[in-house]
């Protein structure tokens, strides 16, 4: 093939490869990180300026410090209503969700003071994905605050791949029960009730969702005053009349903060943001990315300049065409700014970065290739010639490329050198065997003091050397079982020395996943199998030992007569019974798999909470089972689970007063879509203690000082109803109730229905 015929074909391959890549790189956005930092710079050097008339009534600090904790109850937002609504402003946008009922009468008095506001918007939120396959779900004020606003809007942010706000859309499109539908957004709305018509800028778009960037003013150049301040009338009705007015919360605590493109890499609230927003639709100054076609077509352009000039170009020429191109670029994208327009350079500089080094590239190979031939066709047409023969030394690449092929040769020896130091100084027996069973390797340990001639050594005989005849059998069972190495997969075994093994089998395959051998790793497990053997005669006190010496105590007290002492008495031996059982149940569920099978919990519940009756009746308790559940079925353990409700329920009449109630509710409930039952257990004590709570399901952690019964605790129970219930899949917290009592809420997952699992 000619050389230009070959550089013709190698030029239409690379512009065809490089316009893909732009093209891509543009359709899917993949430079959004670079496109925006490259926005984020240009737009600091011409930030709009803030409207007087847009006051922020901020949920600062100060407000939080003087009205309390938030959220504040809905009175608090009536009397700010009221003032606002004498104040006489153009309109005000409440951006605080009151999608769910408050207390009656403060929700009565919120919807008067709103009804008084002649231009009062209140938000909507949008949540993705909405339930039961709905793409969205819409949260609405309740309809008490939607009949006294005048329009509603919606508050949801556009957030880029890198999670700053630096777009919004002026409206959002969709369709809900069959019906579609156009939410503008709540600045919006606020235009329209401060001017009486849309906005320039909505009025103009032919689809009011698409994004368009926000220009933001400098960070605080929007008036502000403090919530606190408003409602407790210290700023005069005068300066409020005639504004837009933002109601919204600015606290760094109440997470309503995100990032922007203000290049100090801060946050900003919501209700910041919304201003930003508003000041851009008064002022009609929002930038408007161009559309993908147009993006495509001015990213490729460059690309194409370049081509072509490779073509009638200089090499050194192409250079400064290249630097060119890439100024004019960078500059183009800056001056549209100024137009309110977005053109993204990013594409465009890779279509320019790619296309300069790829043609150089196979430029140098076709004319390496032409040259190579040629000089092969000179040498054998003078290979009669001896004097054209003169041998000369190796070009620099051919240098190069030996001696990066003899680096990677020792780098190869090193390598292997490396791996067969670091498996023979294992800290355990480790042996590697082929497909016919013969050890090909052996670290130093399962030598076991036979000469090197073990490599060659049958994998039976070299088992002989290590393991016990009573456990050959188990071990070679293992072996014959041809599967790969899971996470629990290995065999115990007892040595010839009475050490403790486990052995770990695992393939050797080459790169193409064809298999070569085996490894066996042989851990040594001596200490721990021991500490396990003490371990079990430790429980096997505890639940024997232990106990027969307080049962006898307890048999002996029911034949004596009732004195001080003898309750003081009947008082340890149960609390030590009670110790005893919690730390063996402790130390069972942590050393045995789990077991389970089908419960109607409310069945268990119901006999956990009858089991104490008398104990509740001896104090005038009354102990209630409410089941709200609907016949729930769980997977559980029926023995612990028993005894945790048991221990939760006991801990509820220990820790309540006399003549009280204690409620246990049970129901249905789903979390991200998972089903659960809940089980809650309420008392009307003296609550938990407050330094207690981080502490309360530690191990030997007790609240006993307010316990009202005859047995204190260990500091067990608490720990063990964790345990059981983590082993279950669930998940239990605790916490005090205002006005007293404590509530445990446990959530364990369902059964999965039956047709399900078929």
């Amino acid at each position: 093939m000619k050389l230009r015929q070959r550089l013709g074909i190698e030029w239409a391959g690379v512009a065809l490869v490089a316009s893909l890549i732009v093209a891509a790189l543009t359709y899917w956005n993949s430079l959004s990180g670079f496109d925006n930092l490259l926005y984020d710079r240009l737009s600091e050097y011409d930030r709009p300026e803030a409207s007087a008339e847009i006051l922020i009534v901020a949920v600062d600090e100060d407000s939080l410090e003087v009205l309390g904790k938030w959220p504040w109850p809905r009175d608090i937002h009536a009397g700010l209503l009221n003032i606002l609504a004498e104040a006489q402003p153009k309109s005000v946008a409440f951006d605080i969700l009151l999608s769910e009922p408050g207390a009656e009468e403060d929700d009565m008095a919120l919807a008067e003071a709103a009804a008084k506001n002649k231009n009062l918007l209140l938000p909507l939120h949008f949540i993705f994905p909405g339930r039961n396959g709905a793409d969205f779900d819409i949260k609405e004020p309740i309809p008490l605050f939607k009949e006294a606003a005048s329009a509603l809007g919606h508050v949801n942010l556009l957030f880029d791949r890198d999670g700053v706000v630096r777009r919004t859309s002026l409206c959002f499109v969709g369709t809900i029960d069959g019906s579609h539908s156009t939410w503008p957004h709540l600045m919006e709305q606020a235009y329209r009730a401060a001017n009486g018509s849309n906005s320039a800028v909505y009025g103009r778009q032919e689809n009011c969702q698409q994004p368009l960037l926000m220009p933001y003013a400098a960070r605080g150049a929007f008036s502000q005053i403090s919530y606190a301040a408003a409602l407790n009338g210290e700023i005069p009705a005068a300066f409020l009349k005639g504004k837009i007015i933002l109601v919204g919360a600015t606290a760094q605590g109440l997470g309503d903060q995100h990032p922007v493109p203000l290049g100090d890499g801060g946050v900003m609230a919501g209700v910041d943001i919304m201003a930003n927003m508003l000041n851009d639709i008064m002022a009609d100054n929002f930038i408007k990315p161009v559309s993908l076609s147009t993006q495509i077509i001015l990213s490729l352009i460059p690309t194409w300049i370049l081509l072509i000039g490779f073509w009638r170009l200089r090499p050194r020429t192409t250079i400064f065409v290249s630097v060119g191109l890439i100024v004019t670029i960078l500059v183009t994208s800056a001056a549209l700014i100024s137009f309110q327009i977005w053109f993204a350079p990013g594409a465009a500089l890779v279509g320019l970065g790619l296309v300069y080094p790829i043609w150089g590239w196979r430029r140098l190979q076709a004319t390496s290739d032409f040259m190579d031939e040629e000089l092969k066709s000179y040498r054998s047409e003078t290979l009669d010639v001896p004097v054209l023969r003169r041998e000369v030394g190796p070009a620099d690449l051919i240098t190069e490329q030996a001696e990066q092929l003899a680096y990677a040769i020792q780098h190869m020896r090193d390598l292997r050198r490396f791996i067969s130091d670091a498996l023979t100084n294992l800290p355990d027996p480790m042996f590697i065997t082929d497909l016919d069973g013969k050890v090909k390797f052996v670290n130093k340990l399962a030598q076991t003091g036979v000469d090197d001639g073990i490599q060659d050594l049958a994998l039976d005989d070299m088992l002989n050397r290590f393991v016990s005849p009573d456990d050959l059998n188990d071990v070679k069972d293992y072996l014959a079982l041809d599967q790969k190495m899971r996470e629990h997969d290995y065999v115990d075994f007892t040595s010839l020395n009475d050490e403790v093994f486990a052995m770990r089998r695992a393939r050797v395959v080459t790169d193409e996943g064809e298999l070569r051998g085996h490894i066996h790793y042989l851990a040594d497990i001596t200490e721990v199998a021991n500490a396990a053997q003490e371990r079990e005669e430790v429980l096997q006190l505890l639940s024997h030992d232990m106990r027969s010496p307080q049962a006898a105590i307890l048999a002996l007290l029911d034949s004596q007569d009732v004195t001080d002492t003898n309750k003081r008495i009947e008082s340890h031996a149960r609390r030590t019974l009670a110790l005893a059982d919690n730390f063996v149940g402790l130390a069972r569920i942590k050393s045995s798999d789990f077991s389970g099978e089908e419960i109607l919990l409310s069945d268990l519940v119901i006999e956990a909470n009858d089991s104490l009756w008398p104990l509740a009746k001896q104090r005038g308790i009354k102990s209630t089972v409410i089941d709200q559940s609907d016949g729930a079925f769980i997977i559980g353990e029926p023995s612990s689970l028993y005894r945790s409700f048991a221990n939760l329920i006991d801990n509820a009449i220990k820790y309540s007063p006399d003549n009280s109630e204690i409620v246990t509710l049970l129901r249905n409930i789903d979390l991200d879509k998972q089903p659960f039952v809940s089980v809650t257990i309420t008392d009307q004590g003296n609550g938990i203690a407050e330094e207690m709570v981080d502490h309360l399901f530690d191990q030997f952690a007790s609240n006993d000082g307010d316990s009202k019964g005859a047995v204190k605790g260990a500091g067990l129970g608490l720990s063990f109803v964790a345990a059981v219930i983590e082993r279950h899949g669930g998940s239990i917290r605790s916490e005090n109730i205002r006005g007293g009592g404590a509530r445990f809420t446990i959530l364990l997952p369902l059964a999965p229905d039956p047709a399900e699992t078929v």
